[in-house]
């Protein structure tokens, strides 16, 4: 039991009880921490808030180096990784670890529900095409052709009682590049949700997920212009969930005018060419990454339709021609700019 005795000014003891309330709830102050580092190929930048600088600090820590570990496990150009084992194979079959073997199962589900426009056995072709030296120069048509008949995502099959990847085709090759990305991203959103983290903004070079603010406010995200490198197209506001682009402004050289990007259209070997980008919301980083290269591949008419079977999620495509177009629920997150 609390006792109050010798209460002489009730105004007084008002006024204390007053500051006392105010004191306690008082708003928290929020620091914004940023990191900024390199890993799978691009700029990594995280923006955290918390109550306490050296907490957001240790968590931005630990959820780079969980970004690190998948870099090196889905990284094909490293020998100790298992899609390096897949494609320097001996035989038929290859164990892999069981994370690896639920993102190709989680990869082969979105080449299903996409026609094949999102596929990660394009790997095959990717010897043939590199972005950087000189003398440039995109392979012929006959030298695609001959590759053509190892793409395709049907080329693959799980066992997952003998945890092993089996395809039949010599030269059947996997690039996880269109979803290891997104995936590392939200093991980082995963670490620091589990830290306790008061909000976040994660973003692996055009792959970007959120934590919610406690503070309620939304997070404001630009939609580069393709053509205009400093500059945006729209503005979108998104309090939860992930935003990818996938843009032919990304990694590209021109050959005879012809502008030759990294974005291949499984079906023809060469470099999809009905879009300038597409830009995904979604649930998750890893859909929308898979999600915005199979609808860059789709383009806007086949891609309306690809949308339709995700129902949490959005697209907007800029066309070839430079018109953009918008999935039914995609303006919702549209705001006027920064405030």
């Amino acid at each position: 039991m609390i006792k109050i005795n010798n209460i002489r000014n009730p105004l007084c003891f008002c006024v204390f009880v007053s500051i006392l309330l105010n004191y306690c709830t008082k708003e928290p102050v929020y620091h914004q921490v940023q990191s900024t580092r390199f890993a799978m190929g691009t700029i990594i930048e995280m923006t955290v808030l918390d109550t306490s600088e050296s907490k957001a600090n240790k968590a931005i820590d630990e959820a780079f180096n969980e970004i690190l570990r998948i870099a090196s496990l889905f990284y094909e150009g490293n020998p100790q990784s298992p899609l390096y084992a897949f494609n320097n194979r001996k035989n038929n079959e290859t164990s892999m670890p069981v994370e690896v073997l639920e993102l190709i199962q989680r990869s082969l589900n979105v080449s299903e529900k996409t026609d094949g426009a999102f596929d990660i056995t394009v790997g095959a072709l990717l010897p043939l095409y590199r972005f950087s030296g000189d003398s440039l120069i995109p392979p012929d048509s006959s030298t695609v052709k001959e590759l053509l008949p190892f793409v395709g995502y049907k080329n693959l099959k799980i066992n997952h009682k003998k945890s092993t990847l089996i395809t039949m085709y010599s030269k059947t090759r996997i690039t996880t590049g269109g979803i290891a990305k997104g995936y590392a991203v939200d093991r980082a959103i995963d670490i620091l949700s589990e830290k306790g983290i008061a909000g976040a903004l994660v973003n692996a070079g055009g792959d970007l997920r959120v934590i919610p603010r406690k503070d309620k406010k939304p997070w404001r995200v630009g939609i580069q212009n393709p053509r205009k490198e400093n500059d945006i197209i729209n503005v979108i506001k998104i309090s939860n969930g992930a935003v990818t682009t996938s843009g032919d402004y990304q990694k590209y050289y021109f050959y005879k005018s012809r502008r030759i990007h990294h974005i291949l259209n499984p079906e023809t070997g060469f470099p999809a060419d009905s879009c300038q980008s597409v830009t995904v919301i979604a649930p998750t980083t890893e859909l929308a990454d898979a999600l915005a290269t199979g609808l860059f591949v789709a383009g806007v008419t086949a891609g309306l339709e690809i949308i339709k079977k995700y129902p949490n999620c959005e697209a907007l495509w800029v066309r070839a021609d430079g018109k953009t177009f918008m999935s039914k629920g995609f303006p919702i997150y549209l705001c006027k700019g920064w405030r």
